[in-house]
């Protein structure tokens, strides 16, 4: 037989997109299996969730690192389109039924004027990330449902023990182990893009795609959260300025003293932020691992202070001390702006060109793809490099 003959019976790529179809329709049965579980019983509801969103990551990075290589184009589009549409469709029919459970401690009316004000933050930071984006709207839509579904119930199952071991009012359970399980598990969807990403050196994420990812996963595990203790709100000037762009930053008190009481999502987002820019930008930066450990560093001290405090087992002087070394909880929130600030002004400059408003949504695959080149040839360079790299070009 010919070697035409050969090729126009088995095509190069024909045994990839099988295997693509296969790995394809095993994810989805699992996936239905696992939601058919919780709702029955079968297994916990937050576990059953995890697991479909988890093992749409896997199934994703099967994928994408063992078998697209090799398949055509239009399989590789459509079978990555298929799991992400099916564990973002499963993941919303979870949320639905978990909607009047959640509902019982505030309403749904104040569920949703919480959801309203991390919204807030998101679209100002889509906003300013637009001009840079890589990352679709489904890896967004599955961070917040993650972070829902899936993070909440992980953190607990981690947190949860120590809790009932030693009381809700031990410093240790409370104030150490909890917020340390709780960024943990919410920094999950980051570090996973964040490993992909370091796979490859042709093309890479924004930075600021990080910090969207560690935003959306940070709201939903704060909605869901608050949602179950039955708090939350809405406030332009709860804490200056800095309600303007963090509206779910409620006001509080403590020993006298007014305190800004920051959300999971601006934690989460200011670790990855400092973890992002530490492994990405890691040549710009002789110590980069700083940025990383004072963005962990301040988000711990913030989360653990507050939580201690809430216990009402902590001496007044220290207290005082812990609220004055983090702007009475402000800390967090000033440095995140201004990390997106520098940030975003040096990743527009390497990429250029003019944003779209309908690129909110969709991207092309052009962009990303251009996008995505500047972006690793930017983390690639050294500071003067990159200083090169990014010089306005002459009108010639």
């Amino acid at each position: 037989m010919s070697v035409t003959a050969q090729a126009l019976q088995d095509p190069p790529g024909r045994g990839a997109d099988l295997r693509l179809a296969v790995i394809g329709a095993v994810t989805v049965v699992f996936s239905i299996t696992a939601f058919a579980a919780g709702m029955l019983g079968a297994l916990p509801k937050g576990l059953s969730s995890a697991i479909v969103m988890f093992g749409m990551g896997v199934a994703l990075k099967v994928v994408w690192t063992y078998v697209a290589r090799s398949a055509t184009s239009a399989s590789r589009t459509r079978i990555t389109t298929l799991l992400s549409n099916v564990g973002l469709g499963i993941s919303t029919l979870a949320v639905i039924a978990a909607l009047p459970r959640l509902s019982k401690a505030g309403g749904v009316e104040l569920m949703l004027i919480d959801l309203f004000a991390h919204l807030w933050t998101i679209g100002i930071l889509t906003a300013v990330a637009g001009p840079v984006r890589t990352l679709s709207w489904r890896a967004f839509a599955g961070a917040f449902l993650f972070g829902f579904l899936g993070l909440t119930g992980f953190a607990r199952f981690l947190g949860r023990p120590l809790i009932l071991a030693l009381g809700p009012s031990n410093v240790f359970a409370v104030a150490i182990w909890v917020p340390l399980t709780e960024e943990i598990c919410k920094m999950l969807p980051v570090i996973l893009i964040l490993v992909l990403a370091l796979r490859r050196t042709e093309s890479r994420p924004s930075l600021l795609d990080l910090v969207l990812v560690g935003c959306w996963a940070g709201a939903g595990f704060a909605v869901y959260e608050n949602s179950g203790y039955g708090r939350g709100g809405f406030s332009l000037t709860a804490s200056s300025i800095i309600s303007l762009f963090f509206p779910d930053i409620m006001k509080g008190s403590a020993f006298g003293w007014t305190v800004a009481q920051n959300g999971h999502m601006v934690h989460t987002a200011l670790i990855a932020l400092g973890v992002g820019f530490a492994f990405l930008y890691r040549r710009r930066l002789q110590r980069a691992w700083v940025v990383a450990a004072a963005a962990i560093a301040v988000t711990l001290v913030e989360h653990c202070s507050q939580n201690a405090i809430s216990t009402g087992h902590v001496n007044e002087i220290i207290a005082h001390m812990l609220l004055a070394v983090t702007l009475n909880g402000r800390l967090s929130a000033i440095l995140l702006i201004a990390g997106i600030a520098y940030v975003a002004t040096m990743e527009w400059r390497a990429v250029g060109g003019a944003f779209q408003p309908r690129e909110w949504l969709q991207l092309r695959p052009t962009d990303i793809q251009r996008r995505g080149a500047l972006l690793a040839a930017l983390q690639a360079s050294d500071v003067r490099e990159a200083t090169l790299h990014t010089a306005p070009r002459s009108a010639a």
